[in-house]
């Protein structure tokens, strides 16, 4: 019963943000420091969430989002082996040596794991869909390294930023 509560919970957060990449369509241009226009690099949204559709997390290697791809990978071949396994296990069962209400449970704990499926496979649509709306509009530097001299002590120093 709740994972149709997740569904609809998927399409909520989803629905902010296309509205958000939709305003942000109309913003094909930013400064740069010496005040001149400079086009944003663009993405194509239909592209994204084609290539997400055929494999899901590709629309997020499209997008330069690596780590989201390999979660939305990794889930949705999880959510599909679980799926897989306890269809198997359903399916190899005699009907002589399990219970009407185990195969029951086991059929609705099945379904449990296609519902996370599909919620999975749409939130990988949307989110390729406005990762791709919103590419180049943020400067996107998750790591940045940086050297200075400390002037007390004359030793080198290196600073790492990371970002998430």
């Amino acid at each position: 019963m709740r994972f149709p509560y997740l569904l609809l919970l998927s399409f909520i957060f989803l629905i902010p943000s296309s509205a958000m990449a939709q305003h942000f369509e109309k913003l094909k241009f930013k400064r740069s420091l010496e005040n001149e226009v400079t086009p944003i690099k663009s993405k194509s949204p239909k592209g994204a969430m084609i290539r997400s559709a055929i494999i899901p997390g590709w629309g997020q290697v499209y997008n330069k989002k690596y780590v989201k791809a390999l979660v939305y990978l990794g889930g949705e071949l999880y959510f599909a082996s679980k799926y897989i396994s306890l269809n198997d296990k359903i399916n190899k069962t005699p009907d002589d040596d399990i219970s009407e209400s185990n195969i029951e449970d086991k059929e609705h704990e099945r379904n449990g794991w296609l519902w996370l499926l599909g919620a999975g496979y749409l939130l990988a649509l949307g989110d390729a869909f406005v990762d791709a709306h919103l590419y180049g509009l943020y400067d996107d530097t998750k790591l940045s390294v940086g050297l200075r001299t400390d002037d007390r002590s004359g030793s080198l120093q290196m600073q790492l930023n990371f970002t998430f």
